[in-house]
């Protein structure tokens, strides 16, 4: 399973449940992760659709892609939360996620 530097990767930008979020289909190594910013895997359905089923510290089967958050996710009492809408809006850096710059989000 290969692990990517966050630093080096690309992003799309998306919106999950309202929350403004960095995704990119990797897997990253949290160790790579900028001070400030919270990391999570999205699972993806059993049926492999490309559906943001479940975000989680951490997933090994059916991974989606990671995420990049500015504030954590409120996981229930098994470390998932299910998200009910989501949607990708465009590209953004990580530095200008980093600096708060905002995008067009409609999810």
């Amino acid at each position: 399973m290969a692990i990517f530097n966050a630093g080096k990767e690309g992003y799309l930008l998306a919106r999950i449940d309202g929350r403004q979020v960095l995704f990119t289909s990797m897997r990253l190594d949290r160790a790579t992760i900028p001070e400030g910013l919270y990391c999570y895997d999205i699972r993806d359905s059993y049926r492999l659709d490309g559906s943001f089923t479940e975000v989680r510290p951490f997933v090994e089967e059916n991974h989606l892609g990671t995420i990049l958050c500015r504030e954590p996710f409120p996981l229930a009492e098994g470390g998932a939360y299910t998200p009910k809408k989501w949607g990708y809006c465009g590209g953004m850096s990580l530095e200008e996620f980093r600096q708060g710059q905002t995008g067009r989000a409609s999810a």
